[in-house]
Formats: structure tokens, sequence, C-alpha cells
């Protein structure tokens, strides 16, 4: 049988609105679609917002009236030899069946997708797409709010989902959004020693604070940031650590981003 490389169904999901998931699925997915060469699918799963498909809509509003961008896109192209990754658009209950439907439609092999589930475990179809899911970034900040909860999203889906088998899941990692670097590194260390003693694995990578993660495509031009249809400014993402924080990623999905026998759910 022919070998070919397994698809991966990841996930950067947590309960608490406000910590950057649905830009984090953006970055993610134009990173390693247009700068590693991935093939990438999203699955915009968070009903009825789907902020990602109207991420995509307003991408190409803007391209079709700026010059600039729309040379980019040629030039893009061209050098990958490849199109804008696929958004489609779905439910939580939904999602594997839609994505099974369009996969069976294409004739080109996804190494990746990408699904953006609402923020809370209580939507209908939640906990059963995250079963389904290979990897699962659960982003989280400093904020007392922000760590009860989703330290209580993380334990739930850890204790229950990855500890007793039942579900496809292979590994939860927390990572810092939106870190003050002015603050104490002493902290973070501390939050990390809490995060072991609970079963918990934390990424290296911080990511700072920075305005330009939530800058679109602008009429006017100018650098790429949080764009569905192009590589994020390359100069930027190594000056907040998207990079870095990407390759560590890499890393922790490389085992399975190997060639392998088609599964069943391939």
């Amino acid at each position: 049988m022919e070998k070919r490389m397994k698809t991966l169904f990841v996930s950067f999901a947590t309960q608490k609105g406000g910590v950057g998931k649905s830009t984090f699925t953006i970055y993610a997915a134009s990173w390693l679609h247009y700068v590693k060469g991935l093939n990438v699918a999203v699955v915009d799963c968070d009903y009825p917002q789907h902020s990602i498909i109207k991420q995509k809509k307003r991408d190409m509003e803007v391209v079709k009236t700026t010059p600039v961008y729309q040379n980019l896109l040629v030039e893009q192209t061209g050098r990958l030899k490849k199109k804008a990754y696929p958004v489609i658009g779905s439910t939580p209950p939904d999602c594997m069946t839609d994505w099974r439907r369009f996969e069976g439609k294409s004739d080109i092999h996804y190494d990746m997708v990408l699904f953006d589930l609402p923020g809370t475990m209580g939507s209908d179809g939640v906990i059963a797409a995250i079963s389904a899911l290979d990897y699962l970034f659960v982003p989280i900040k400093a904020d007392r709010l922000v760590l009860e909860s989703t330290l209580n999203f993380a334990t739930t889906i850890n204790d229950r989902l990855i500890k007793t088998g039942v579900s496809a899941l292979k590994g939860l990692h927390l990572f810092w959004n939106m870190v003050d670097r002015r603050e104490r590194t002493t902290l973070y260390d501390v939050y990390q020693q809490g995060f072991s003693l609970l079963g918990l694995d934390c990424l290296k990578t911080r990511i700072p604070v920075r305005s330009n993660f939530t800058k679109d495509l602008s009429a006017m031009g100018g650098p790429v940031y949080r764009s569905t249809l192009f590589s994020p400014d390359a100069a930027f993402t190594k000056e907040c650590g998207f990079d870095t924080f990407m390759d560590e990623i890499i890393s922790v999905l490389k085992t399975c981003l190997l060639y392998t026998s088609p599964s069943p759910r391939d």
C-alpha cells in the first residue's frame, strides 16, 4: 500500500474568550501553509460567529481593490504552486462529517486540519469534536479569571479524555499568550511548576502582547499580519517569537508528521 503523510487534527482551544484562539488559528494556518509548505485546511466550527470565514471574506475584498496585495498574491501563488488554504464552515456536531465530505471531493492530501471551536465545552458537540483531535493547544494569560477557567478546561480534558484513553487525543499543551515582558519571569516559572503538579504540559515559548497580532489587511497596503491569504510578516513573527513558538509546536507534532500507511480515519 502506498504510504502517505497522516492528516493531523489540531485545535487552539479554550473556554475563555479574548485569549486569541481564532487569531492563533489563522496565524498558525498561514505560517504552516505559506511558510513551511504544508497543505493545511481550516474548519471554522465557531458557529454562529464563524470569525475565520468572515476574515477570509474581508481579506479577499481588500485584495480585489488593492494592487500591492494583488501582485503579492500572484507572486506567492506562482512561487508556492498552490492556492490559499480552504476555510470550511461547520458546527461542532458536524465538523468531522463536513471535513470528510470536503476531503472526499478534493484531490489534495492535507497534512493538517485546524479546527476553530466555540469557547465553551457546554456547546453542543464540542467534547465529541475535541475527542476526535490529535493535539490541543490551549492559550493562557496571567489573569486570575482566565487561569481558573483555562485550568479547569485543561484538567477536565486531560483527566477525562487523555489519561483514560477514550479519545484520539495524544496531547494537550498550554502556552502563554499576551505576556507583558516587563513582568517578572519568575512569576511564570511559578505558574508552570503548578501546571506540572496538575500533570499539564506548558510550551516554553511565551508570546508577548503585540497590537499587530490583530491588524488585518489594509486598503492602504503595508505589511501583512493577520491574514488567511498570506504568510505573516517575517520580521514581525521573528521579533515576537512566533517563529520559535511554531517550531516548538512542530517539534511536538513531528512524531505524527511522518509517512505512515493510511489509517481508517484517514
